[in-house]
């Protein structure tokens, strides 16, 4: 009966051990491939070629300066918010929706003050 009892526990601790140490390996495991996360794809660039009646007119794309015309741009998919400057001319602004694989022109018609 004796060695009956050592052997259910042997077994008994031994599962116990191995489940342990599922769950401590489970929780140090990140799925990665190529060194980034794989749950976070990169967004899709679309290529946007900026344009307009004057040469070198500043283009902001979301408040931030991304060039001067003529300039072909890669923007995410999404809404962005375009302007295009020059000085001694209205600020010509335009609400953009960039479409995943759908190249895209804009060409600004600047206005004098």
């Amino acid at each position: 009966m004796r060695i009956r009892r050592c052997a259910f526990r042997s077994r008994f601790l031994a599962f116990g051990l191995m489940t342990l140490m599922a769950f401590l390996l489970a929780g140090c495991v990140s799925v990665k491939d190529s060194g980034t996360d794989v749950s976070s794809p990169p967004p899709v660039m679309t290529s946007v070629m900026f344009d307009a009646n004057y040469r070198n007119a500043e283009i902001y794309v979301d408040g931030e300066f991304r060039g001067t015309t003529p300039v072909s741009l890669h923007l995410p998919a999404g809404t962005h918010k375009i302007e295009v400057r020059l000085g001694g001319f209205e600020t010509w602004e335009r609400e953009l929706v960039v479409v995943a694989g759908n190249d895209t022109r804009v060409a600004a018609v600047l206005k004098t003050e």
